[in-house]
């Protein structure tokens, strides 16, 4: 996990047809209960599309037709330090929890019905999607590519 200097990670969004976004209830042992988008760690030499789309097959099974990287937002605590918020875009298949260590349940929330017990990190980066910043972040970058 986060070392002394931090961890680089990669948030996915996925939504539905319904625009509802796609939530793992995460529970680790020692960790709190909470509702956090598909993810985790960029790893060295890997780009934040590759890890997006390496993270959501991995946790969900689904496949993500295009990825898109929107922010790159920078946490105020330790831990998990640079979270990288993709998009992910024609996505095929049906969530499935392929990580039950990990993971209790995928659902669809609406945006107006998102869980209060969200990971921080999926807050910041549903706050930087949805309103183009992330107010609790200490730093937020919209992203375009060139």
């Amino acid at each position: 996990m986060a070392s002394g200097n931090g961890t680089v990670g990669v948030g996915v969004v996925v939504c539905d047809a319904r625009e509802r976004v796609l939530l793992g209830l995460r529970d680790k042992a020692d960790e709190p209960t909470v509702w956090c988008l598909p993810g985790g760690a960029v790893d060295p030499g890997e780009s934040f599309e590759r890890a997006a789309a390496r993270e959501l097959a991995e946790e969900t099974g689904l496949a993500a037709g295009s990825v898109d990287v929107a922010h790159l937002v920078l946490a105020p605590e330790p831990g998990v330090t640079a979270t990288a918020v993709a998009v992910a875009r024609d996505v095929r298949g049906e969530p499935q929890v392929l990580e039950p260590q990990v993971f209790r349940t995928w659902e669809w929330f609406a945006d107006d019905d998102l869980p209060d017990a969200l990971f921080p990190a999926t807050r910041l980066a549903l706050d930087a999607l949805a309103t183009g910043t992330a107010p609790d972040a200490a730093a937020s970058y919209r992203l375009e590519r060139a």
